[in-house]
């Protein structure tokens, strides 16, 4: 129960490997999510509700999926370890808000296409997103810092 808390902790440093235990988790538990939305959750709805659009990927999609409730709450905890991870390298943890841009437009890429999220906002937010992943990738100092 300790480790888990411990994903939520925004203070202390982590090692990179933790971080990097985390993140094919999370993608194999959020692919894991979609799966059950297509194969299980969706034709469901789709006969039950008559509003419910029936969607392939790309398609425009009405109502929560059980994928997006999982990207959601995997939000937080990729944030907390980034900030620890920044903290790692003795930087404040606002500079892990460089992730965000990345996070909300890929979000919107992924579950919003009406919005017209192009490979142009992809470009620009990833690159906002290239210092983080330095620090996220890069080998911590050894030594104690103000972080721990």
């Amino acid at each position: 129960m300790k480790k888990l808390t411990r994903l939520f902790s925004f203070s202390g440093r982590v090692k990179r490997a933790k971080f990097l235990q985390f993140v094919p988790l999370a993608l194999i538990l959020w692919l894991a999510a979609a799966w059950v939305d297509e194969t299980w959750l969706a034709p469901n709805l789709c006969e039950i509700n008559e509003n419910w659009i029936c969607y392939l990927p790309g398609e425009v999609r009405e109502g929560i999926t059980l994928d997006m409730i999982v990207f959601a709450l995997l939000i937080v905890p990729f944030f907390a370890l980034a900030v620890r991870r920044v903290h790692d390298h003795d930087r404040s943890g606002l500079w892990a808000l460089l992730g965000l841009p990345f996070i909300l437009v890929l979000a919107a890429f992924l579950y919003f296409p009406e919005w017209g999220v192009s490979y142009t906002h992809m470009t620009i937010a990833a690159a906002i997103f290239l210092p983080l992943l330095y620090w996220i990738l890069r080998k911590g100092p050894k030594e104690p810092n103000r972080y721990g």
